[in-house]
Order: C-alpha cells, then sequence, then structure tokens
C-alpha cells in the first residue's frame, strides 16, 4: 500500500514512508563523477552502508538547470553505477503529477478550484458533504488518509477501482478530520483522479501521456506497470502494486532524465505551474501547501522549495526544487519499506543543502 507518516531543507517536513535496518562494515567504492563532490558521495555512501544488498539509488542534481547524474548500488561494496535510464515507482510524487491535471483543466476553464465535486456527478454525496477540487488536492478535504476505512485488507485493497471511489462517495461518504485543516489524505488524490478521469471521459494514463508526458518530454513515464521499460526490480516477492483507484495518488513509474525534465517545466511560467506552486494552505510557520506541493519556506532568505516524497512497499523517492536558482534534487530508489526511518528523504535534504551552501560560498 501506500505509505505516508509525516516528519519534521534544514527543517522540511515531508510525508514518506517507515519501517529494520542492518549495520555493517561495506566497502566505499564511489567514484567522484561531474560535479558530486566528496562530501556529496560520503552522504550517499552513509545513507546506503545499512541498506540491503542490491538497492540502488538513481540520483540527478539540479544546478542552475543544468543536471548531473549519480547511480549507486549496493552489492559487495556500494559502486557507482550509470542507472539514470532505469524506471521506478515514485509513489506519491504522482500527486504532484495529478494536480499539475488539475491545474490545466482549471486553466482550460473546464472546472474551478473552489467548485463543489458534486457538481460534475450524477449523483448527491451523502450526507450532503461539499468538497472542493482544491481540498482534494492540498489535503484539506477532511477525507480519511486512505483505504482502509472501505477496504482493512490488502486483498480487497488490490481490487480497489474507481466504482469503489464512486459507491463510497454516493452512499458510504463521512469526514474523518475537520475540513480546511491539513490531514495527507492518499483516499483523497485518489478521489481527485477519478474526478479528473470522469469530467474528461478518460483513462489517467491517456491523460498523464496526452497532457504531461508529451507536453513535457517525459518518454520513459507512465502508470502502467506493463508498459514501463527498465523497471529495477523490488527487493520483495510482491512489493504490493497500486491498484487502479490509486493511480493518481502513486502509481506513476519514472526515471531521473524523465523528472529532470518535468523539474526544468516546474522552473518555467507556464500557468499550470505557477498555479500548483501558488501557496492555498499554510500548514504552518515553515510549511504551506499548493496544489500536490508542500511549500517550504526558509525563514532567513525567504527562499522557497517545493517538494514531495514517495514511499511504497518496494521503492522510495523524493523531489526537491528551488526555483529561485533551478537547481533541484531527484532521488529514485528501489529500497523496500521495512528499512527503518526516512533515508532517502533525509539523504535529499542533506544533498539539496549541501548544494545550497556552496552556492553560497
Amino acid at each position: 500500500m501506500l505509505k505516508t507518516v509525516s516528519i519534521g531543507l534544514m527543517g522540511m517536513m515531508i510525508l514518506v514512508g517507515c519501517g529494520s535496518s542492518h549495520s555493517e562494515t561495506i566497502n566505499n567504492n564511489l567514484v567522484e563523477k561531474n560535479n558530486f563532490s566528496k562530501k556529496d558521495r560520503d552522504l550517499i555512501y552513509k545513507s546506503m552502508k545499512n541498506f540491503p544488498s542490491k538497492v540502488e539509488l538513481s540520483i540527478a542534481k539540479i544546478k542552475n538547470g543544468d543536471v548531473f547524474y549519480y547511480g549507486a548500488k549496493k552489492s559487495s561494496a556500494i559502486e557507482t553505477i550509470e542507472n539514470q535510464k532505469k524506471s521506478f515507482m515514485i509513489g506519491s510524487i504522482s500527486k504532484v503529477l495529478t494536480s499539475t491535471l488539475l491545474a490545466q483543466m482549471v486553466i482550460d476553464e473546464k472546472i474551478a478550484l473552489d467548485d463543489n465535486i458534486e457538481e460534475k456527478l450524477p449523483y448527491k454525496l451523502n450526507n450532503n458533504i461539499a468538497i472542493t477540487y482544491k481540498q482534494l488536492a492540498n489535503h484539506t478535504s477532511g477525507l480519511a488518509s486512505d483505504a482502509t476505512h472501505v477496504f482493512a485488507d490488502k486483498e480487497r485493497y488490490h481490487k480497489f477501482t474507481y466504482k469503489n471511489i464512486e459507491n463510497y462517495l454516493e452512499h458510504n461518504l463521512s469526514l474523518e478530520t475537520e475540513q480546511d485543516s491539513f490531514e495527507y489524505s492518499n483516499f483523497g488524490v485518489a478521489t481527485l483522479g477519478y474526478m479528473l478521469t470522469s469530467i474528461e471521459n478518460k483513462s489517467y494514463e491517456t491523460l498523464l501521456q496526452e497532457r504531461i508526458f508529451d507536453k513535457f518530454n517525459m518518454k520513459q513515464s507512465t502508470s502502467l506497470r506493463e508498459n514501463s521499460k527498465n523497471l529495477v526490480p523490488a527487493l520483495m516477492a510482491n512489493d504490493d502494486p497500486i491498484p487502479f483507484g490509486f493511480k493518481s495518488a502513486g502509481g506513476v513509474i519514472s526515471t531521473v532524465e524523465d523528472l529532470y525534465a518535468f523539474s526544468l517545466a516546474s522552473f518555467s511560467d507556464l500557468p499550470e505551474v505557477l498555479l500548483t506552486q501558488k501557496e492555498t494552505f499554510k500548514v504552518d510557520d515553515e510549511i504551506s501547501m499548493g496544489l500536490g506541493w508542500h511549500i517550504f519556506t526558509d525563514a532567513e532568505t525567504e527562499s522557497k522549495f517545493y517538494f514531495h516524497g514517495g514511499t511504497t512497499e518496494g521503492y522510495r523517492s523524493v523531489l526537491i526544487l528551488g526555483r529561485e536558482n533551478q537547481n533541484g534534487i531527484i532521488i529514485l530508489s528501489n529500497l523496500p519499506i521495512d528499512v527503518e526511518g526516512s533515508p532517502i528523504f533525509d539523504l535529499g535534504r542533506e544533498l539539496m543543502t549541501e548544494m545550497v551552501l556552496q552556492g553560497m560560498l
């Protein structure tokens, strides 16, 4: 299942997964490579040394809009590899793509952010509850965090479809938390995906291909595992693939090359980009929400960082962007859920912090 937990550049909060780590002595064979300093490589090694064997990290460092790739794999040692073209599940980073679809449809005047989603449905929402598209995208809808309120066991979760969402909204909808308060919700973004596909009468995959992947030159990305090429295997017999009904919340497969292309678009002034990055809800003094994006504002410099992480049973990822100087860190991995803590996010934060600090020197 998609996993979520809140943890608090510098104090940033993100929503990723948790789960035991190994401790051992292992050689650091990471080599010097294009703009990855010894400090960067030491951070990568420190993060990976406790990972299980066969874990791969695919990393993109974006400096002033230019990209530099670094791949690493743990075997008998931690070694440098070329894997920027390899695919990984990106988990909840998918939510940023879904919110970009939403922003495009708002700009096309097909819907408005503050519209009640019921206006586009052939039935009434249960209990006369009103939910807006903005609330679904910024996690203030009051909907439960996951599908466990609908299906308590994994077997039924794996069969979760848009029909289940439809039945729930019409017959069983209730709120888990007060609306217009922040409560991260996979189910909310699954519902958003259901609404967007219903309005356009197209599959989530088709919307992604037509509106995101083709437009932003993301040639190796898909939400259909059978269409993915060079997918790095998960380190488990069943890595819990995302069911159809939750694709929009965490089912996209991509590469660091494609996410670099998306990052370049995210530095642009495209209307849908600016709309997703506009603050829609203030979580606390440092963190706010755009549409999909989490936004961290540095108290001293007032610089903003846009970020999201992802965790499924078999993969973890993080994307952090600093629009001001077109800097960023992307990490994709096949690190399984049972490794304790949030090491991929932590590494991304550390690499981003190091790049920011170097830029100040």
